[in-house]
């Protein structure tokens, strides 16, 4: 058994509990957190970048080592995102009423990413992956997903015939 464990910041898709279970399923959550200083950046999927007076909605999970190496693995590091040491402030789980600032890691876009992604609108069905998440968590849902349309009923009429 892996002694050593790390809390990781996970905001955008890593959001949605289902697929935290699939990609690392021994992972488990501490709490909500905040990420001050960094904004949430639409690159055809979910980035962070410094901003000042901005901040990033997530949630802080607990992983070991092997748990790293495969979340590494699915967030393209190092090429596709760089590992980041943050401090966040996490409401844990077990004590809602108090927040509490704690070293975390995250994952931002790599330089050559950003430029290549920038200004790339997410795909439809990673909005709902990440809204679901936000939602699960009772988080500010920022990745503007669709909303299903209200059923249509213009071939009804009340009191027509046919």
């Amino acid at each position: 058994m892996e002694s050593q464990t790390y809390l990781y910041f996970a905001y955008g898709s890593n959001l949605n509990p289902e697929r935290m279970r699939r990609r690392i399923p021994d992972a488990r959550p501490v709490g909500r957190a905040t990420l001050r200083g960094w904004r949430l950046v639409e690159r055809l999927y979910a980035d962070i970048e410094k901003a000042r007076g901005g901040r990033v909605e997530g949630v802080l999970y607990l992983v070991t080592p092997t748990e790293l190496r495969r979340l590494d693995a699915y967030e393209g590091y190092p090429n596709i995102y760089n590992c980041v040491k943050v401090i966040v402030h996490a409401e844990l789980m077990s004590n809602r009423m108090t927040r509490y600032r704690i070293p975390a890691f995250t994952y931002a876009m790599t330089p050559s990413t950003r430029k290549e992604r920038d200004g790339k609108p997410y795909p439809d069905d990673y909005r709902i992956v990440c809204t679901t998440g936000a939602r699960y968590w009772g988080l500010p849902n920022a990745f503007g997903a669709l909303k299903p349309e209200k059923e249509k009923r213009s071939w009804f009429r009340l009191g027509g015939g046919s």
